[in-house]
């Protein structure tokens, strides 16, 4: 039987799709009832794209036996969007200690590991900027810095498509008459409390085009733009303004920067 490969972009939607709805934590969900533990993260993401995932029981087990290729992050620039990335404690941890079958003389005890307890798993999410999406307690976060998270590794379900990954989609540039940013925000409020801040004249991709929202890919990240900020088919919006000063000329092009060029 062949099995069903998705795209890492496939992957990550599913994946950006559970955090937007801030599931609760509860060992054994994957994020279809309003719960989620960290593991079910990555296994809801794949079951929404229609990847039947079965043998990734918890994170112990899934380095251990499912992970491809598992390392120890030297570098941020290692890290691709789509890997998992993993933390770990000490195996005789009170709070998450290392289950007794992982040990020496335990029936899935493995010599390449050792004694290694695999606490924790996330997905890259994003890169320049870095974001790490998982599941925790209480609720689904996102991280931007590598922290303490210690190894990554890559989802046999997941393509192989190295460091550039192709999002479908429209591409629109974000326009607005005043400001050098517009904000992306995570949910489609302008009540929403996570954003990112992204320059006038930048290109994303419209994913979801929507009157009011829309919801969006940039810089390795999803979330929603309101629709006003963003065009579409540079044609429509090219001007000539002539009379201008080398200085004002500057300024302008400065301000709305990769949406109109000096010539």
């Amino acid at each position: 039987m062949t099995m069903k490969l998705i795209t890492a972009a496939k992957f990550c939607e599913g994946v950006n799709a559970i955090y937007k709805e801030q599931p609760t934590y509860r060992i054994g969900g994957d994020g279809s009832d309003g719960t989620c533990d960290c593991i079910g993260m990555p296994k809801g993401a794949l079951k929404r794209a229609g990847v039947d995932v079965t043998g990734m029981s918890g994170t112990n087990y899934a380095a251990r036996h499912t992970i491809k290729n598992l390392q120890k992050i030297k570098k941020v620039e290692q890290l691709r969007i789509g890997d998992m990335v993993l933390k770990v404690r000490d195996a005789n941890d009170p709070d998450i200690p290392l289950p007794d079958k992982y040990r020496k003389g335990g029936n899935d005890y493995s010599s390449q590991w050792s004694e290694t307890n695999f606490s924790h798993i996330g997905t890259v999410t994003g890169i320049n900027p870095l974001e790490i999406t998982h599941m925790t307690s209480p609720t689904a976060k996102k991280d931007t810095k590598i922290g303490k998270w210690v190894y990554f590794g890559q989802l046999p379900w997941v393509e192989d498509t190295g460091a550039e990954e192709t999002v479908k989609g429209e591409w629109a540039r974000v326009w607005a008459e005043s400001g050098s940013t517009v904000k992306m925000r995570a949910k489609p409020s302008a009540t929403c409390r996570t954003w990112w801040a992204v320059p006038v004249g930048s290109e994303v991709i419209l994913t979801d085009p929507g009157e009011k929202w829309s919801g969006i890919t940039w810089a390795g990240r999803s979330g929603y733009m309101m629709s006003k900020f963003l065009r579409t088919g540079d044609s429509r919006y090219r001007v000539t303004i002539t009379g201008l000063d080398e200085k004002t000329a500057t300024e302008i092009v400065n301000k709305y920067g990769g949406m109109i060029t000096a010539e």
